[in-house]
């Protein structure tokens, strides 16, 4: 049976709000599990609960009803709390402090000590790639630098389980990548994920499962291999003596020239009945049909307008 690193048990959360200080429900009734040793996603948009959902598994929320357990463990008991690693959307960094001084105190209140301590801060600085400003002031830092550095702290004491807010925020594709391959070499590890992105590739290319939140409640979680995506065109590679007749076929009209004969265009769904019937009438030599489906943001945030499409 697989060990569940991270439940949310009919958690329900709430803030005071407006001139009354009425309470207003942030996250409903949420019920989620995350097993250890695999990557969810957290998607949704902007005050969907993504970023109140993390804290609460860390414990630094209290919930106002149900539980919120890591390893069977409440999250607000400290003990509780040490085997996870926390990135936050924005870095709370001493300004003052070079990025290595930072870096030591974080890994000695998170209970590295002595020779480990020096290692591990070493370690986790040539892994992000920050060895070069170990000495730098934190606040003559880059964005992307910043960002590389609160994973490096996240990361510092060797948690078993990391909560990551935004973990690709500020950062160029390059380092995008190098970050994915990091977190995935984490699971392979054996550690557990549970990150929140608005990047929904990052999404795709890193999750196991996914949640998607809207409004504070959990509306869908499983594997984005089980979204139905709708076919909404084709790209078309074709040799033709007639480039003539592909013109009302392609999409705005467009067409390129291939380095060795033929052309690539698009067509819509529609069309792909008339362009076979092009090939049998031998007008036209189809070398490639590629279907292009539905980006998978339109898929995903379909749900909040009801249409919950799935696989069978």
């Amino acid at each position: 049976m697989t060990e569940t690193a991270l439940q949310w048990n009919r958690v329900t959360f709430a803030v005071p709000h407006g001139f009354w200080m009425r309470s207003k429900i942030i996250i409903y009734d949420m019920d989620l599990s995350v097993p250890a040793g695999t990557v969810m996603g957290l998607v949704g948009p902007n005050g969907a609960g993504k970023t109140t959902t993390i804290k609460l598994g860390a414990g630094l929320l209290r919930p106002q009803t149900g539980q919120v357990l890591i390893k069977e463990r409440l999250s607000t008991e400290a003990g509780a709390r040490a085997c996870l690693g926390l990135l936050t959307e924005t870095q709370y960094i001493y300004p003052h402090l070079r990025l290595k001084e930072w870096l030591i105190m974080l890994a000695g209140l998170s209970g590295v000590k002595g020779g480990k301590r020096t290692r591990r801060v070493n370690e986790v600085l040539e892994l992000l790639d920050l060895t070069g400003q170990a000495n730098q002031m934190m606040h003559t830092l880059s964005k992307g630098q910043i960002q590389r550095a609160g994973l490096a702290q996240a990361l510092i004491h060797e948690p078993a389980i990391l909560l990551l807010d935004e973990p690709m925020s500020g950062l160029d594709p390059y380092w995008r990548y190098r970050v994915q391959k990091i977190l995935l070499d984490f699971k392979s590890e054996g550690g557990t994920i549970l990150f929140s992105s608005h990047i929904l590739v990052d999404v795709e290319r890193l999750s196991d499962q996914v949640a998607l939140l809207e409004e504070g409640r959990l509306l869908w979680t499983g594997r984005l291999a089980d979204l139905q995506r709708r076919i909404t065109g084709y790209e078309v590679i074709c040799q033709t003596r007639q480039p003539e007749v592909l013109a009302n076929l392609a999409y705005n009209g467009k067409m390129e020239s291939q380095p060795k004969g033929g052309w690539l265009f698009s067509i819509l769904a529609t069309q792909k009945k008339e362009l076979l019937q092009l090939a049998s009438a031998d007008t036209i030599t189809l070398e490639s049909l590629r279907p292009v489906q539905e980006e998978i943001e339109e898929v995903l945030f379909g749900f909040t307008s009801g249409s919950t499409r799935m696989t069978s």
